[in-house]
């Protein structure tokens, strides 16, 4: 079985190049369900199975359901057979079931500081069980598990307590026959693990799929859990080769228990280092180098040539930044936690720009159908049934004064009644009392108040007054942490350096400090053309070594 590590730089056309390596494998293999594909998120399983399945023209669901695209995580259940009544996950129905084990109110949220899903809820259980959580995933001793986290967070509880919760919660799953997604990464690849004896080998669980070549997608993104259990799909007989292909220095989930050394301890037959950037120009490129230069260990040169386009690097201050930034261009605010972005958000607010999340989906929300649907009927436009639908979802029944806006019960009509929609084809604005408004609700659209009725609806309406409908309701300026734009990219890119205290405690440890290289790294790299540096001038403000 002959191994092949592609490492893809920022912007070097990875994905494209994975492409091109499965159409290759497919003219050999032929069979599009002997090729194993896997990643560790839906998002990018989906992209490749759209891009392949289009390339190939076949269906979809030969690669996800009958053939091996998936991400690791299914592919463990589907050898294991496990079913998915079995598995603890996130639903809610999943954490009232954790909550009522453990006797405590919990759910999950994204750590954006670290780029990780945690339990929240009671500090002291929702702590316990994330430092349980990363042991298991880094198969390292609960003991440095709990040194670590309270070393640089105050809030992880002494081991006992941790040990206590985590037994709990084991002891709960034996008990109602449950297990958890790292439960089955550990039968799977082979391994035994309890909070007081630490890491056992035993016999591993569940068929290897009879597929002739897997592709293991961000590799650098993989925990030691994950490595074993990836290592363990190319020993069946039938694997002729795998392609291993991520990038070890954009290795930015390090709390969340990955590793790019999992990703660059496969014994690889061959090394490919993709060899242009067709994102990044000279001055970025470099810069980023400059931020990878800083590593205490494991840096290498490797020779990426930078985009042709020409680049600018400039500094600036957050309000600086948020004037600079104009609505019709291509922008991405990047900041290293959920707080910081939060601040450039409020920022470019305040100047009067248009933004939208990285994470929120491409193409106008209903929300923003809705709203564009009641601007058009303030400008005497007709409207379509479909849009009104959607209006209707935004706007009270009444309000506190008791001023009542829509016929009661028409929410619902329209919510539950499909035909509603084709029945109107087209709503004139002195038609809509027929479709459910009423006399104070035409009023507020013809007097330009309607807009204070449906949150945030006047910020919505100022902005569509000055920029138009169009980039109010899906605006070019995007918002987000680091980890949240990971894979994203855009014309014109502003770094907000300014961190945390909890970050900066974490640099006292040389492996956070690479990681925060890494981070920064990554930041400005998203960038095509022009990258601005927002550095705060306060004084004992926490922030990161970018320039």
């Amino acid at each position: 079985m002959q191994i092949a590590r592609l490492i893809g730089g920022a912007g070097t056309g990875k994905t494209t190049e994975l492409l091109k390596i499965m159409e290759s494998a497919l003219k050999t293999i032929k069979d599009p369900t002997l090729l194993g594909f896997a990643s560790f998120t839906r998002a990018a399983r989906s992209e490749a199975v759209n891009r392949a399945s289009a390339a190939w023209n076949i269906d979809p669901e030969i690669l996800s359901k009958k053939g091996w695209f998936r991400t690791v995580h299914s592919t463990v259940l589907r050898c294991l057979g496990d079913s998915a009544s079995e598995l603890i996950g996130d639903s809610k129905k999943d954490l009232e079931w954790i909550s009522d084990a453990l006797g405590v109110k919990l759910s999950t949220d994204v750590d954006d500081e670290y780029g990780r899903t945690k339990f929240v809820g009671d500090p002291v259980v929702a702590s316990a069980l994330n430092c349980w959580s990363l042991a298991r995933v880094t198969m390292t001793d609960l003991v440095k598990v709990v040194h670590r986290g309270r070393s640089i967070d105050e809030s992880v509880p002494p081991l006992e307590i941790v040990v206590k919760v985590a037994e709990r919660y084991e002891s709960a799953k034996r008990l109602h026959d449950k297990m958890d997604f790292n439960d089955s990464l550990m039968r799977f690849g082979g391994i035994r693990m309890t909070p007081k004896e630490g890491v056992s080998i035993v016999q591993p669980m569940g068929f290897l799929p009879e597929v002739h070549a897997w592709l293991f997608d961000e590799q650098q993104d993989a925990s030691p859990l994950l490595d074993i259990v990836c290592k363990r799909l190319v020993t069946a007989e039938t694997v002729k080769w795998c392609y291993v292909v991520g990038d070890p220095f954009q290795s930015i989930y390090g709390f969340a228990g990955s590793s790019s050394d999992c990703f660059m301890s496969w014994p690889a037959d061959k090394e490919r280092i993709m060899p242009k950037s067709w994102r990044c120009p000279k001055p970025i490129m470099e810069l980023g180098e400059k931020c990878l230069r800083r590593l205490s260990r494991g840096y290498f040169d490797r020779g990426i040539a930078p985009a042709d386009h020409e680049g600018s690097i400039t500094e600036s201050t957050i309000e600086d930044a948020a004037t600079m930034a104009k609505p019709d261009e291509d922008w991405l605010f990047i900041a290293r936690t959920n707080f910081q972005a939060t601040r450039l958000a409020a920022a470019l607010h305040s100047f009067g720009r248009p933004m939208r999340w990285v994470n929120q989906p491409d193409g106008m929300s209903n929300r923003a159908v809705g709203l564009r649907a009641l601007y058009a009927l303030e400008r005497n436009e007709s409207i379509s049934g479909a849009q009104w639908k959607q209006a209707i979802e935004l706007l009270p029944a009444q309000d506190k004064e008791g001023r009542k806006f829509l016929v009661r019960g028409m929410k619902s009509r329209w919510r539950n009644d499909p035909s509603l929609v084709d029945e109107w084809d087209r709503i004139w604005p002195e038609e809509i009392t027929k479709v459910g408004a009423t006399g104070e609700l035409v009023a507020a659209i013809r007097e330009e108040r309607w807009a204070s009725l449906v949150d945030k609806g006047t910020q919505w309406r100022r902005m569509a007054v000055k920029w138009g409908p169009d980039l109010a309701s899906q605006p070019m300026i995007r918002v987000g942490t680091v980890h949240s734009v990971k894979g994203a990219e855009a014309d014109n890119v502003a770094f907000l350096t300014t961190t945390s205290r909890t970050v900066e405690r974490g640099l006292e440890e040389a492996t956070q400090r690479d990681e925060e290289h890494r981070i920064s790294y990554v930041a400005v790299t998203r960038t095509r053309r022009n990258l601005v540096i927002v550095n705060e001038g306060r004084s004992g403000t926490p922030r990161m070594e970018v320039l």
